[in-house]
């Protein structure tokens, strides 16, 4: 197991009197010093996780009542599920929508057989009662309260891992680092809008979001899944306009430095020690 408590990066005992107290401050300004020459490494287009397989193709099998039944079954309450919140507007007439024919909002692009193949596995799974697979359905039925550009990264997520669809080793580095460039992207996202440099009404800026993935991704390496979806984000393109030249490289720069690469280390750590001579 790697440590996690003692001298080094993720506790820091307080300087005490003389030359240890000096010694300590010198590990640590070494240790921020690593820890921003491990972003500049890390935020890069080198280091970026690569689009994983297409869905396999995935027959329409249920009806409505039945591909409604499923969600009943494993997610409490999804009958009082709304479209943000907007009376009548019921998620699960959505969900029974898409499995049929796909997100609206992907029709013509790359990913409308993807993403229409990846929900009807998700559903078949519950169908079927596959161990594990209600916590899945509990993320698409949520996501299913917000826009579709929530719905399809919840859906795809969930088909892939309810397949087991999983790089080596270091793609799943690549990929949980690329976790860590999502929530830099996020975070930028919102100090952006709190600045007035953009407007997004939605309570959940996931549209802006896609604008800086797309513009952005390329040169921060994000996930390349991320980077392909937020494209296609038709919202974006008509909200936002489209970052460039200097204005993109500063808007990469600022998340470089909300980048929290400490964080992200423990965090790692964490998921080391987690495993056993079983996993």
């Amino acid at each position: 197991k790697l440590p996690t408590s003692g001298p080094g990066p993720f506790v820091h005992a307080a300087p005490s009197r003389g030359g240890f107290g000096r010694a300590h401050l010198r590990m640590a300004a070494a240790f921020e010093e690593r820890l921003r020459r491990l972003t500049a490494g890390l935020l890069m287009p080198a280091v970026q996780a690569q689009e994983l397989a297409e869905a396999e193709e995935e027959p329409l099998r249920l009806s409505d009542r039945e591909i409604e039944q499923v969600f009943i079954d494993h997610v409490p309450g999804v009958r009082d599920f709304l479209f943000r919140g907007k009376p009548g507007l019921h998620s699960l007439r959505f969900m029974v929508s898409v499995y049929k024919d796909g997100l609206q909002g992907f029709r013509g692009t790359a990913l409308q057989n993807h993403l229409l193949w990846c929900m009807r596995y998700v559903v078949h799974q519950g169908h079927n009662r596959i161990p594990g697979v209600a916590p899945h359905l509990v993320e698409v039925a949520e996501a299913f309260r917000e826009c579709q550009a929530v719905q399809a990264r919840a859906i795809e997520r969930a088909a892939l891992q309810l397949r087991n669809v999983t790089p080596d080793f270091p793609g799943l580095l690549t990929r949980f680092v690329g976790e860590y460039k999502t929530l830099a992207l996020k975070m930028l996202a919102a100090e952006r809008l709190a600045q007035g440099l953009a407007t997004d009404y939605d309570p959940m800026p996931t549209h802006y979001e896609n604008r800086l993935t797309a513009d952005l991704g390329l040169a921060l390496g994000a996930n390349a899944d991320d980077v392909r979806m937020a494209a296609l984000d038709d919202h974006a393109r008509k909200r936002f306009a489209p970052l460039a030249g200097e204005a993109a490289a500063a808007a990469a720069a600022r998340c470089r430095q909300l980048f929290d690469a400490r964080a992200m280390l423990q965090a790692f750590v964490a998921e080391v020690n987690s495993f056993s001579a079983e996993s």
